[in-house]
């Protein structure tokens, strides 16, 4: 400020600035915010406090239904308890005939209880998909660093030459299983579950670069989805026959097809779980 500016105030009868002093403007007064890391944290802490509160009353209204249910069974080997009903004599008398399965144990589980052995199949479906979400390694890096682990881990010579010999009769043994399932002991869940495991014993032996050589993501992917599906509308023709009473003899063929689906749908989802579960994807 110039010495006639100074006088000037002094003049009108207000405090001159003094010469040697800059003028500075009064900064404005800034309004401390809160960071949005501090309020996203306590939105996080309230959630998972209420999710725990929420989860034990569901979990003790659950015992509570279940223990009501239990105290309202009958008594063992009371008088009047269903031991033998017309359900019975219905399975066992006209299963091979209604629903072309010799294995009445196949035709009740996928003819007169379809509807739950579909929900089933959608719940390992679902399952999978879940794992999938939770534990696929999305980082370039860490998969690096799995298959690195994968290449450089030692591969044991006696379970090798064991997995050679054990494997061929282990895959016979599932098909086997899983196709005759309609016909005798077996089915879609135990024929799976033995070719899962089949699949599982050979990347464990030979390492999953080996089992990605037929069994990639896309073939896992269209297994899985392709046996629900079948499983769906193979079910969905069952429905049809018996509701418009069509006599025919796809029945029997309709159960193998199913068998098969569920198979295959058990299978994916075995080993897509252990391969989720060692190293993040297929």
């Amino acid at each position: 400020m110039s010495a006639f500016d100074s006088f000037t105030k002094w003049v009108d009868g207000e405090k001159p600035v003094p010469l040697n002093t800059a003028f500075k403007p009064t900064p404005a007064k800034k309004e401390k915010k809160k960071p949005a890391a501090i309020d996203d944290k306590k939105r996080l802490d309230g959630f998972l406090k209420l999710y725990a509160k929420c989860a034990v009353v569901i979990s003790a209204l659950m015992l509570i239904v279940l223990l009501i249910g239990a105290v309202a069974l009958p008594a063992f080997a009371a008088p009047g308890n269903p031991t033998d009903n017309e359900v019975v004599h219905r399975y066992v008398g006209s299963a091979e005939h209604e629903t072309g399965a010799e294995n009445v144990i196949a035709g009740m589980i996928l003819n007169y209880r379809g509807f739950d052995t579909f929900g089933e199949s959608c719940v390992l479906f679902l399952a999978v998909c879940c794992v999938m979400l939770l534990l696929w390694a999305t980082n370039d890096k860490i998969r690096g660093e799995a298959r690195g682990a994968e290449k450089t881990a030692p591969r044991d010579a006696i379970l090798a030459n064991v997995a050679k010999l054990v494997l061929p009769c282990i895959l016979c043994f599932g098909m086997c299983v899983l196709f005759n399932g309609h016909v005798s002991p077996g089915g879609g869940f135990s024929g799976g579950s033995i070719l899962g495991a089949a699949l599982i014993l050979f990347a464990v032996a030979f390492g999953a670069e080996a089992v990605q050589r037929f069994f990639t993501e896309r073939v896992f992917n269209t297994v899985r989805i392709t046996g629900l599906l079948i499983y769906a509308s193979m079910f969905g023709v069952y429905i049809y026959q018996g509701a418009n009473g069509i006599d025919s003899n796809l029945a029997r063929y309709i159960v193998l097809v199913i068998d098969i689906a569920v198979g295959l749908v058990v299978m994916s989802t075995m080993y897509g779980f252990y391969s989720f579960y060692t190293k993040g994807e297929l």
